[in-house]
């Protein structure tokens, strides 16, 4: 039998906190009284409120630690002498305290989540941002390089000129200087490749290809700073290959630009 007074248990069984006796005589008390299934209303549609503001659940022990400290907190004994009168006495104290202790603990849970989520999010957007900076930094200085090298060819003392007709009706021209070592290469009336392929450069060593790099973008719209040392070169080959390149040409040269000196 329930020992105190049943008005006094809103609260906890709310809370799923009532024992299983004392569960089952609160609900027969429930049926009967208004007062309280008012109050149990308010106290769900309050924890439900609450639950639906919070970010995370709250840790399975928040209940037992609610529950305990109402056990260590002295209760005034009430003593009923008229007519209950609703929201006055201990046990509305009580049930207000619970509430309260319940809502603070279920904020204050989402707000951390909030705050911890917030953080996260803030960390990744920076990290991206930086990651993107860098990215376009170094693509810059790549850029930059390749011009002072392409001046550096075009305007060098012995700087050479060749022009050769490929086999599909375009034009490469090649200019190279041996003093810098370096070459360019120029071309146009290339027509679009399929998706999956590119054009490839190629600097022949007595009739050995050497990969000098890929024509990316438009080939021609742009001059393309060969990559590799021209020492050796006696000629610049030009194929189609796979996009991403391969170590030697998987097609037949579209043809070839004589370095002559």
């Amino acid at each position: 039998m329930i020992t105190t007074d049943p008005h006094e248990s809103s609260g906890a069984y709310v809370l799923h906190a009532l024992p299983d006796e004392e569960r089952r005589e609160f609900e027969a008390h429930l049926a009967e009284c208004r007062q309280c299934q008012e109050e149990v209303a308010e106290l769900r549609a309050t924890t439900a409120l609450l639950g639906r503001m919070t970010a995370e659940h709250p840790p399975d022990s928040l209940r037992d630690q609610v529950l305990g400290r109402l056990a260590d907190t002295p209760q005034e004994p009430r003593t009923r002498k008229g007519p209950r009168v609703r929201g006055r006495g201990p046990a509305r104290s009580l049930r207000l305290a619970l509430a309260a202790s319940v809502a603070v603990a279920l904020v204050c849970l989402g707000l951390a989540g909030w705050q911890r989520q917030e953080a996260s999010d803030a960390r990744d957007h920076a990290r991206q941002v930086e990651e993107q900076a860098a990215q376009v930094q170094a693509q810059a200085r790549q850029a930059e390089a390749a011009q002072e090298n392409v001046a550096k060819v075009l305007t060098a003392s012995d700087v050479r000129l060749r022009t050769q007709a490929l086999s599909d009706g375009a034009t490469a021209s090649v200019t190279f200087s041996r003093s810098e070592g370096s070459a360019t290469l120029a071309v146009s009336g290339l027509p679009a490749l399929p998706a999956g392929r590119t054009y490839a450069a190629w600097f022949m060593e007595d009739g050995t290809p050497v990969p000098a790099g890929l024509l990316t973008g438009d080939p021609g719209r742009r001059v393309t700073l060969l990559e590799g040392a021209l020492d050796n070169a006696d000629a610049v080959a030009l194929s189609v290959e796979p996009a991403g390149g391969s170590p030697q040409p998987t097609t037949v040269p579209l043809g070839a630009v004589p370095l002559t000196a």
